[in-house]
Order: C-alpha cells, then sequence, then structure tokens
C-alpha cells in the first residue's frame, strides 16, 4: 500500500493545477468567486507539496514507474509551487478590473500543469507531451494582448522555434529508445552511471546528446534565436515572470535530466560551450546599452541561461542547480517588483555615483588574479578555474568601485556584501552535492577551461571599455552595434513574418485607421 501511494503522490500537483484551471477557467462565475478560489487553490498547491516531501522521503525506487521523484525533481518542484503562489498573488492585485481574466487563469495553470508534468515524469512520452503542452499553452498567455503587434510576433517566433527543439527532443528519445530499448529515464540514467568510465557513445547516441544539446540551447534562447525572448514583455508582467524565473529554465533541467549522457559526449559539451559562451558574452554587452528595465532583464536572462548550460557542460551539476534555482527567485523578484524602479531610478541619482575607472578595473584585475591564485593555492581545487574567474571578476569590480566612492562604513558594507555572497556561492554548491550523482567534469587549464576563460576576460575587458572610454572612437562603434543586438535577430524575424504574417483582430485594424486615435497629444 505504501509503495504503491509513494508511487503516484507526484501526480498531485498537476492534479491540483489542471482543476485549478479549469474552475477559474469559467467565464460564467463571477471575479469575487474567482478570488476566493484562488485563495483555495494556493493553500491546495501549499499541501500538496508538503505531502509529496513527506512521501519523497519513504521513496522506493522504481525504475519503470510513470511518474518518478528525486532530488532534483523535488527541488524544482517546489520552486515551481512556490513560483506558482506568488504569482496567483501577484496577479490577483494586477489584472484587478481587467477584461477576460478568465483566460489568463486558465493559460497560467495548464501552463504550470505542462511544466509540472514534464518535471515528475519518468516515461519519456509523457515528457515529451509535456514539453509540447508547455509552448502550447504559453502561446496563449503571449496573446493575451493580441492587438500589441510585437507581442504576436514574439509568440509566432518562439511557437515556431518551440516546434523545431520539440522535433530534436524526440529524435533523441528515438535514438536512445533504439539503443536502450526503454522509454523510462531512471532506467536510462542507470545505465550510463552504472557503464564504467570513460563511457564509449555509439554514433546514435552522440547524435542523440547533440539534439538535446540543441534543445536546451533553443529553450534556453541562446543567441542567434533569443529576439522572442527579448519581445515577450509586451506581455502581462507576470507572464514576463513566469518565463523568465520557470519556464525558460527547463532547458537547464533538461541538461540536468540527462547528465549522465551529456557528461560522456564531448561534441554535445563543446557545442553548448561554443554557443551557450557566446551568447554569455555578447548578452551581457548588449544589457549594458538598454534603458528598458524589462529589455534590460531580458538580456541578463539569456546571459544567465548561457551561464547555466555552460555549468552543465563543464559536469559542474550542483552548480547548475543553484544557478537555476537562484536565478529563477532572483528573476521573479525583478520582474514583479519592476513597477518600483522609477522610485529607485531616483533614488540612485541623489546617491553618489560609482562609477568605474581605469585604475580601479586595473585593481579589480589584481584582485581577481590574487583571488584566483589564492583558491588553487590554499584548497585543494581542481575543477575548471574559468567559472571562478567570472565570479571574482564580478565581486572585485564591486568591490573596488566601493573602495573608490563610498565612505569607510560603505567599504565594510561592501566586503560583507561580498563575503556573504562567496558563503552563499561555496553553501549552496556544498549542500546540493549530495542531490546530482558524481559525474566526469571538466578539469583546470583543459581546452574547455581555457576557451571559457578566455571569453570571460573579453568580457571584463570590454565591459571597462565601455564604461571607462564612452568617448572613444571604437567604443562608439562598438556600443553602436551592441545597441542593435549585433543585428542576429533580422534573419529570424523576417523568417517569421515570411512564415506566418501578422494579422491583428478586425477591432484592431478600425482602431489604427481612426485619426482621433492618432493624433499626436498637444501637451
Amino acid at each position: 500500500m505504501n509503495l504503491d501511494l509513494t508511487a503516484v503522490l507526484p501526480i498531485l500537483i498537476p492534479l491540483t493545477l489542471s482543476l485549478a484551471g479549469f474552475i477559474t477557467g469559467l467565464s460564467r462565475i463571477s471575479d469575487k468567486t474567482r478570488q476566493i478560489m484562488l485563495k483555495w487553490i494556493s493553500a491546495a498547491i501549499m499541501i500538496s507539496a508538503i505531502v509529496i516531501t513527506a512521501g519523497h522521503i519513504e521513496k522506493t525506487d522504481k525504475p519503470q514507474a510513470l511518474l518518478a521523484m528525486n532530488n532534483v525533481n523535488l527541488l524544482v518542484l517546489l520552486l515551481v509551487c512556490f513560483m506558482a503562489i506568488v504569482l496567483i498573488k501577484f496577479s490577483q492585485r494586477y489584472l484587478f478590473a481587467e477584461k477576460n481574466t478568465h483566460r489568463y487563469w486558465r493559460w497560467l495553470f495548464l501552463s504550470l500543469t505542462s511544466v509540472s508534468v514534464v518535471i515528475v515524469s519518468n516515461h519519456l512520452l509523457l515528457f515529451w507531451l509535456g514539453w509540447v503542452s508547455i509552448s502550447l499553452c504559453f502561446h496563449r498567455l503571449l496573446l493575451f494582448y493580441p492587438d500589441r503587434p510585437r507581442a504576436v510576433l514574439a509568440a509566432h517566433k518562439k511557437f515556431i522555434l518551440a516546434r523545431v527543439a520539440e522535433i530534436f527532443l524526440l529524435s533523441a528519445i528515438v535514438l536512445l529508445y533504439s539503443q536502450l530499448g526503454t522509454f523510462y529515464l531512471a532506467e536510462m540514467t542507470n545505465h550510463y552511471m552504472s557503464a564504467g568510465i570513460p563511457v564509449e557513445l555509439s554514433l546514435a547516441e552522440k547524435c542523440a546528446a547533440i539534439m538535446l544539446a540543441l534543445t536546451a540551447l533553443i529553450k534556453c534562447a541562446q543567441l542567434p534565436v533569443h529576439g522572442w525572448l527579448i519581445q515577450v514583455v509586451e506581455a502581462p508582467t507576470p507572464i514576463s515572470a513566469l518565463l523568465h524565473a520557470g519556464i525558460i529554465n527547463l532547458g537547464g533541467f533538461l541538461l540536468l535530466s540527462f547528465a549522465p549522457l551529456i557528461a560522456f559526449s564531448p561534441d554535445a559539451q563543446w557545442l553548448i560551450l561554443i554557443i551557450a559562451g557566446l551568447s554569455t558574452l555578447i548578452s551581457a554587452l548588449v544589457m549594458m546599452t538598454r534603458i528598458s528595465v524589462k529589455v534590460k532583464l531580458a538580456w541578463s536572462t539569456c546571459a544567465q541561461m548561457g551561464l547555466m548550460l555552460i555549468e552543465c557542460a563543464l559536469g559542474l551539476h550542483e552548480l547548475a542547480l543553484l544557478h537555476l534555482i537562484s536565478h529563477s527567485l532572483y528573476k521573479a523578484y525583478m520582474f514583479l517588483s519592476a513597477g518600483d524602479v522609477l522610485q529607485e531610478y531616483s533614488l540612485k541619482q541623489l546617491a553618489p555615483q560609482k562609477n568605474v575607472t581605469f585604475i580601479s578595473a586595473m585593481s579589480s584585475l589584481l584582485l581577481v588574479v590574487i583571488s584566483t591564485y589564492g583558491i588553487v593555492y590554499f584548497t585543494s581545487y581542481s575543477g575548471p578555474l574559468s567559472v571562478w574567474l567570472l565570479v571574482n571578476t564580478a565581486l572585485a569590480l564591486y568591490l573596488v568601485s566601493a573602495v573608490r566612492n563610498g565612505t569607510i562604513l560603505q567599504f565594510l558594507t561592501s566586503c560583507l556584501t561580498v563575503a556573504l555572497l562567496v558563503g552563499f556561492y561555496m553553501g549552496g554548491k556544498t549542500i546540493l552535492t549530495w542531490v546530482m550523482p558524481p559525474l566526469p567534469a571538466s578539469t583546470m587549464f583543459d581546452a574547455m577551461d581555457i576557451w571559457l576563460s578566455a571569453l570571460f576576460v573579453a568580457l571584463f575587458l570590454l565591459a571597462v571599455q565601455v564604461r571607462v572610454f564612452p568617448q572613444a572612437k571604437a567604443t562608439r562603434t562598438l556600443y553602436r552595434w551592441l545597441f542593435s543586438g549585433l543585428y542576429l535577430d533580422e534573419l529570424m524575424t523576417r523568417l517569421t513574418l515570411f512564415l506566418w504574417p501578422i494579422t491583428l483582430r478586425p477591432e484592431t485594424a478600425i482602431k489604427q485607421n481612426d485619426p482621433s486615435l492618432t493624433k499626436e497629444p498637444t501637451s
């Protein structure tokens, strides 16, 4: 009885979310009744999460179960539950007096249902169906304002790219089935974990690993298929929060789920490192040229997703999982609090500016060299240094800026902040080590580590050039190209408009042709 109960517990969250979508999606119920239902739904999600967590403690592994729960799945599922409760609370206020809110609630809960199905699925065909359902349901959310051309364009781009990613994912599943004779993810994982090191993959397995990598790169909006991520800011803020804090992280979750296969496929690893590495470099630089808060956050997400995929390719799976969780919480907070940005901007204008000079930048670089060398000298660390190089660069640049422009108290506060961030990084990495099984990882000064180190040093130098020498001719040229996003999205935009021209609703066209609606304001 206990075994059967623990086997069906993972279905509680998908079942709760799907029922919530059906009930709140009814157009005939009043807003007051819907608000009461939403409170009960939040409570049901919380209770289901607690029950699943308790059941996971006494679970029995069943490799051929349709649904399965391991440590990684549980953490990600709890994150989804938390995000669902936060979005419900925020959306109740955000969509107050909005028309057609029943459509929003229906597709929001169905999108979350699809995400939870992907997380708890152990059968790869069910996994794939959930993956497809996420895109189809979220497409309706992106079209919540169908009279916004950029929102429609972004939805069409994502729809087309999602179909391509789904074909890659299905092809990878079929190839793996042809080699291993099973559709169960747990059996595949056990096969690669028990096969010994190194594992010699067949051609079909190598192709499957590459297709999984391509699926993750597309899902995480890596360049040059990133344009839809930048343009979905036209959708309501809760939808942007759901995308940036949840759905887009599924690319990293995919690589974590197939980590034993990716770990033995250098071709897939290099594909991720090259595309995600360049995406991180370019996106981080483009972000510096943006003024719009949401657009800046969108480019930041593109860069952060690149880093998460890089960590998966390097074999730093516990770090990738920590990145997934912390990025989701951070981006959810940033998008949901975007309305307070004007007040924060005014306060920053009154505060002393923390500009970076050439001397402070070089001091920062010296601190990076010393701290990175200290990590190797005083510890037994033998993993890739490139990740530490990036972390130390960001923290040292922040610290040097505080030293130059702040008081002694601000300097001490900045030192404490840096220490807390490093402590969180090391503590979280250590805690999550027990979650992921031990797998081969990149080593210090191997080809992968050198490639990423070169990219991160280039990112530092170009960022310093933009901030320290803004009037230089080379900087102005670089800034112009960065502001345009290197024109990387132009081809995808033209292809999307060719395959799926934007057609707005008739009433929208009437409004656009009304002269009174296009007249310039007088004040």
